[in-house]
């Protein structure tokens, strides 16, 4: 699985590097460009698909709802998984989130730390919930990735988010990812311990 993780976040950092301005930040008539989720995803969905080689055993897929699923019985809609599909073979699950409205020189709005601890806390029910239904049921890795920030402000969140975070949120579980700006390639940043 390790090996596999290893290949899907090359291709996945490759793609970040890919994105041009245009899905970074959506242009708006009569206002600045503006941060849209969205449109964010399916554009790194393309170019991190396009980079998926068709041998490869797992699967990517976009907002699969789980809520009728017939095992994982949740109301969750992660923006990526990667797996098998049609087995309880996971390896990834991953959330995207834009840089927070106001930005890092302001108090975070309560809504976007409320919003990024319920991220965090699907991505960690994703790793440790699903055991019993095999060895591979749980997703192998957890991705938290946020875009428009940099890896200066990381900190700062970081700090918004230790103080609402519970016992249904690991962060062991949960790697982080910042892409600061179209063109450049996306970069891991770390809990503090």
């Amino acid at each position: 699985m390790e090996q596999s993780l290893d290949q899907v976040t090359n291709w996945l950092l490759d793609a970040s590097e890919n994105l041009s301005q245009q899905y970074f930040q959506l242009p708006v008539a009569g206002e600045e460009p503006q941060y849209r989720e969205r449109v964010y995803c399916y554009e790194l969905y393309h170019l991190w698909r396009r980079n998926w080689s068709n041998q490869f055993q797992f699967s990517l897929s976009g907002e699969v709802d789980k809520q009728n699923h017939p095992i994982i019985r949740k109301k969750a809609k992660p923006d990526y998984l990667v797996h098998i599909p049609g087995q309880m073979t996971n390896l990834l699950v991953m959330e995207v989130k834009p840089k927070p409205r106001k930005g890092i020189k302001v108090a975070y709005y309560r809504n976007d730390i409320r919003e990024v601890l319920e991220d965090l806390d699907k991505l960690t029910w994703f790793c440790r919930e699903l055991t019993q239904h095999g060895p591979d049921a749980n997703y192998f890795a957890a991705f938290m990735w946020f875009y428009g920030l940099n890896t200066q402000e990381w900190p700062v969140l970081q700090n918004c988010l230790i103080k609402g975070i519970n016992a249904n949120i690991d962060t062991h579980l949960i790697r982080v990812f910042v892409h600061q700006q179209f063109g450049q390639r996306a970069v891991e940043v770390f809990w503090d311990a």
